[in-house]
């Protein structure tokens, strides 16, 4: 009786046949059988594909649309006359222009173990999945912007200072509203629901099919053969399938070698390389250092710039031979590319190679009551005046100011409060027009000193993005009369329209300096025109990292001295190769100086090099071709 009774109990009713099959079965039996028909497994199978290379398009679609100059949607293939191992490695292994076909090995290997493993296949787990990916990408959108912007790999040490600096005085200048800062958190937020939403279907609750398995064990084979034989380069961005453990683990490594190298600045003896306490000039020039933001050797590298370049420098040449100006020009390799231009330009007067900025704020702290004898305190000991022009708007505290006076020892720093000026302003800052700022400079320097003095400054309205420009007008007081603001720039334009404003930049920033020099009412004046790096956005870090770097004087065997170390006449230089480095400009030009407008004393050597403070991190080497 009991047993009749037991069996009643456990007894299924007939119209709950279809629950048996489907709801009370084991685990395992509802992701994995053919009871669910081709049909459905065929549904999720596209469907787990197409959220499968949307979620990995996504982590590079930022550093696609930042290198507007490389990256493309789909990769381009060479396969036409290679060997086939060279086919197999432009599919699987490393392309060096960005796109979107391209993996992250852990996604690969845990989507693998996510088909493969049914017990994996939790809504917890999933979750985990999502913040793990919304993780990478921001990690990616980092990486991305280090390579397009400034063409470096990303090392948390070295970026931190850089980020929070520049964070911090983008927050205080660029009166960033309340409905900007909800706007970024809810778009965080509606990206995070995205991925939640992709997940399910690429993490589906029914196992794919046998085919889709064995596509997934071939991306997993790929991502461990890999990682077992070109371990040193799984970090790379330019790899197919990159690791972000790897990632890390270099960026980490990375970090703490750069901290080490910076404690040992610190400790360095740097002072004694530029000792010329020992030499004085019997003549002392006006001598200006001007710095052309983003004025890159890319224009020699683009067909379309490089026309214009070309029969822009023979007009301006032209007109400045005409009026018994010398030229002679080289192309110098900048300490940084796409940006940083404070290393570039500190680079070159203090005769070091500064290329980070934990390296640059080291040397800021350190001399703050020390003097570093770099170009103008040198100019100082022979009596002239050292002024420096910051045109840009935006401020920075008092105290910060200071501390930059007393690094690099200027006698006078004239900012945008000093220039008087009510006229509209244009582009990064903004500015008032590069034009009315330097020669407000020189009326200024001129009126306040009989005396020999020293200039520098870098250029506003060449600065990312470009746009809008100033007018280049006869005289340069026209400029300071009240108007309407120029329209500010958007990133909404095509790449083409960035080019072109870049073009535009570098039209105005050469034949506004060619004016400047021209209206130069001291016969002796020196000028030194350099770029600080070559320009984001619109070059390839194939392009190289060397800038134009001009000396121009009507002194004509001074400016030919310079022939000797490498530097054409003229102002085109683009059928040499980089001859020059920019850390390299104290010592030779302190050398020239010495040879032109000194007493007959032993010249002191010329440093190529600088004075290493420590090794540079080296990337290794793309697979061979």
């Amino acid at each position: 009786m009991r047993r009749t009774e037991r069996a009643e109990k456990t007894r299924i009713p007939a119209n709950s046949v279809g629950n048996a099959r489907f709801g009370s079965l084991p685990f395992r039996s509802r992701f994995v059988g053919s009871d669910r028909g081709p049909r459905k497994r065929t549904h999720v199978d596209l469907a787990f594909w197409a959220t499968f290379f949307t979620l990995h398009a996504l982590l590079y679609l930022p550093v696609v649309l930042m290198d507007r100059e490389d990256g493309s949607v789909l990769p381009t293939f060479q396969l036409a006359g290679i060997p086939l191992d060279q086919v197999w490695n432009q599919i699987f292994v490393w392309r060096r222009e960005p796109d979107l076909l391209r993996f992250n090995s852990e996604i690969v290997l845990f989507v693998t173990f996510w088909a493969f493993w049914p017990r994996l296949r939790k809504r917890g787990i999933r979750f985990a999945f999502v913040l793990a990916y919304v993780l990478f990408f921001l990690y990616y959108l980092y990486e991305g912007a280090t390579f397009t912007f400034f063409s470096l790999e990303p090392v948390f040490y070295t970026q931190l200072r850089m980020a929070t600096e520049g964070f911090s005085f983008f927050l205080e200048n660029a009166r960033v509203t309340t409905a900007f800062v909800a706007g970024t958190v809810l778009l965080i937020i509606g990206g995070a629901a995205l991925v939640a939403r992709l997940a399910r279907f690429t993490l589906p609750d029914v196992g794919p099919s046998l085919s889709t398995r064995a596509i997934l064990g071939m991306l997993a084979g790929i991502v461990v053969t890999q990682s077992i034989f070109i371990p040193d380069r799984i970090f790379r961005p330019e790899m197919v399938f990159s690791s972000m453990a790897a990632k890390l683990v270099r960026n980490v490594s990375e970090s703490r070698r750069m901290y080490e190298s910076v404690k040992q600045t610190e400790s360095l003896n740097l002072r004694h390389a530029y000792d010329y306490s020992q030499y004085s000039l019997a003549k002392q020039p006006p001598i200006y250092i001007i710095f052309s933001e983003s004025y890159g050797t890319v224009l020699y590298k683009r067909t379309d710039w490089w026309v214009a370049y070309k029969a822009l420098t023979q007009r301006l040449d032209a007109e400045l031979a005409a009026a018994g100006w010398h030229v002679a020009s080289a192309r110098s390799l900048a300490p940084t590319w796409g940006g940083g231009s404070w290393m570039s330009y500190t680079s070159a007067l203090f005769g070091l190679r500064v290329s980070s900025d934990p390296q640059y704020y080291a040397l800021l702290d350190r001399y703050q009551n020390e003097e570093y004898p770099d170009l103008g305190r040198f100019l100082k000991d022979q009596g002239y005046r050292y002024y420096r022009l910051t045109a840009l708007s935006m401020g920075l505290p008092q105290s910060q100011w200071e501390k930059y006076v007393s690094f690099y020892g200027v006698d006078r720093w004239l900012q945008y409060e000093d220039l008087n000026f009510v006229g509209p302003e244009y582009g990064w800052g903004p500015a008032p027009p590069d034009q009315y700022a330097l020669n407000f400079a020189r009326e200024t320097m001129r009126q306040e000193t009989d005396g020999p003095y020293l200039f520098f400054t870098i250029t506003q309205n060449s600065h990312y993005p470009w746009t809008p420009q100033p007018e280049l007008v006869q005289s340069w007081r026209l400029l300071n009369r009240p108007g309407p603001a120029p329209p500010p720039s958007t990133e909404l334009i095509e790449h083409s329209e960035r080019r072109l404003n870049y073009w535009n930049a570098i039209e105005y920033q050469l034949e506004m300096l060619t004016d400047f020099i021209l209206t130069e009412p001291d016969d002796e004046a020196i000028f030194v025109i350099v770029g600080d790096h070559q320009p984001p956005r619109v070059s390839r870090r194939e392009d190289g990292w060397d800038t134009p770097m001009h000396i121009i004087a009507k002194n004509g065997p001074f400016v030919a001295s310079f022939e000797e170390f490498g530097f054409k006449s003229g102002l085109a230089v683009w059928e040499s190769e980089p001859s020059f480095r920019h850390e390299g400009f104290y010592s030779l030009f302190v050398r020239q100086l010495l040879a032109a407008f000194g007493e007959g004393e032993e010249l002191p050597p010329y440093l190529s090099g600088g004075v290493p403070i420590y090794k540079q991190p080296s990337a290794p080497e793309p697979p061979p071709h």
